[in-house]
């Protein structure tokens, strides 16, 4: 027999059973939650609110509060799925009703932390955060939470580096102009030092955030204005670090002309730039570009550049024919103040024309070229270490699932072998093939220092440690027949430098 149980009079005059937790407790407990949870904490038990915080990375994303089911519908509309119109529609209903109540539920969470939190001007030392990482659906009301947000973030708990992303909402009803960063809260030009704007956000004026050592924009729209990009170089004169993450312009060509510029460092990953002029970057010391669409980066003055990292994931081709396939037409003015260079071909697997650049690497140390196609011959290695009388190390990467191609041609004219380097010492092959047998006899026959020869036939890749530092690894040992080693150590006898240290894998 069921018998009704009677709520505690604790209960049924409304305790809190969840803010009578030990602060330790809390704390423990609060360290693993998501936004959706956090947030509806936050509204049902005040006390979480105002527990001590010592969390140093705050976490509101209005992703983890949508349901799951809202992404696969997502997935399906954006395929025009499914083709019938009725279910179309039902689709569509119940993606905006997912937008609006997630709307409402993340705003209703941040305004009860707010609250509870006492505002901006509250001055409440025992909420600390360094990070804020910040995620929602632009709405027409402006975003007068998420504004009062970022202001008691940066002037209240003395957060230092923002991320904010704002998201179109899918219903039409929802969607509303880009979100405008606040920009006369005088902590944010004061206290902010590290800043990111991604997808529907619009960049504020930077000239005078006086602290604002690093920006990242990401996702920026197509119809971006090129006076944007380039406004950044010139009024934020303090930036040190600048990444443009998939980001789009309305001009085909970028044109950074900053002669008082302190940016050292400049990341372009995946951005439609047709061009890329570096006219005047003098503090510019490492870059990284992954050229997708970009057809052409000309450096100009850049005499402090030392670490580049240029990957070549172009998967279509637009420039002229006659300039198809030509490394010239990519690159052009490298400067010969690099000490460290990193060439990937990640994109489409056809042979690009080698040439010897305008001026000499004078500087180069280290010289990586990654994912290199194997049947391209040794005109590609070759012709970057005559150019580069300095180089120490050079690795040369070529995928381990390529196989052993039946056309192209490794050999060379005997005035090619001439020409002597003094500086090589380690010389490294992973993905090493019997073709490549022809350019190790190359190296041997003219490098005088060489020290090290590292040559590895399966399994080995590529450890990055950042954009400009690396490691070749060998994941398995590859047994090489008696005959191939013999065969490599008489080609290392014959050489320059006889007693050459021979590793094989």
């Amino acid at each position: 027999m069921l018998r009704r149980v009677r709520p505690r009079t604790g209960t049924a005059s409304g305790e809190d059973r969840f803010s009578a937790l030990p602060d330790d407790l809390i704390h423990l407990i609060v360290r693993r939650l998501d936004t959706r949870t956090a947030l509806s904490m936050a509204v049902l038990a005040r006390r979480w609110a105002h527990i001590p915080h010592d969390l140093p990375e705050l976490d509101f994303r209005v992703s983890d509060v949508l349901p799951p089911e809202y992404h696969r519908t997502v997935a399906l509309r954006r395929r025009n799925m499914p083709r019938d119109t009725f279910l179309a529609e039902t689709l569509d209903r119940l993606m905006a009703r997912c937008e609006i109540d997630t709307i409402s539920a993340f705003v209703d969470g941040i305004t009860g932390l707010l609250e509870a939190d006492g505002g901006p001007t509250d001055g409440d030392p025992r909420r600390r955060a360094k990070t804020l990482r910040l995620e929602f659906f632009q709405t027409h009301d402006g975003g007068y939470v998420v504004d009062r947000l970022i202001a008691t973030a940066v002037g209240a708990w003395g957060v230092k580096d923002l991320e904010v992303v704002a998201r179109q909402a899918s219903c039409d009803v929802l969607q509303a102009p880009p979100y405008c960063f606040p920009h006369d809260h005088d902590c944010l030009k004061d206290d902010l030092r590290s800043l990111t704007l991604g997808n529907y956000c619009t960049l504020p004026p930077l000239h005078s955030y006086n602290a604002l050592t690093t920006l990242v924009l990401k996702d920026m729209a197509a119809s971006t204005p090129v006076g944007v990009y380039q406004r950044v170089f010139i009024e934020c004169t303090r930036l040190q670090v600048l990444h443009l993450i998939s980001c789009c312009c309305a001009q085909d060509c970028v044109t950074v002309d900053a002669p008082c510029s302190e940016i050292k460092e400049l990341i372009l990953d995946q951005c439609k730039f047709m061009a890329v002029e570096l006219l005047h970057l003098p503090m510019l010391v490492s870059l990284a570009c992954c050229l997708t669409d970009t057809c052409r980066i000309v450096f100009g003055s850049v005499p402090s550049l030392m670490h580049t990292n240029l990957t070549f994931a172009t998967e279509s081709w637009i420039v002229p024919q006659r300039c198809r396939d030509h490394f010239a037409h990519y690159i052009i003015g490298i400067p010969p103040t690099i000490t460290n260079l990193v060439l990937r071909f990640t994109g489409l697997r056809r042979w690009m024309l080698p040439s010897t650049p305008v001026k000499p690497f004078l500087n180069l140390k280290e010289l990586l070229v990654a994912d290199l196609p194997a049947n391209w011959n040794i005109s590609w290695p070759r012709r970057l270490l005559m150019s580069a009388p300095s180089l120490e190390v050079l690795h040369i990467h070529v995928p381990c699932s390529e196989g052993e191609p039946t056309y192209g041609s490794m050999l060379m004219t005997s005035l090619e072998a001439l020409q002597r380097h003094h500086r090589l010492e380690e010389f490294v092959i992973t993905g090493f093939l019997q073709r490549h047998i022809w350019f190790l006899k190359y190296v041997v026959s003219v490098c005088t220092s060489l020290q090290r020869v590292i040559l590895l036939k399966d399994d080995g890749h590529v450890r990055y440690n950042g954009l400009w530092d690396w490691e070749m690894v060998e994941q398995q040992a590859c047994p090489w027949s008696d005959d191939d080693e013999m065969v490599v150590r008489r080609i290392i006898k014959s050489g320059c430098r006889p007693l050459v240290e021979l590793s094989v894998g």
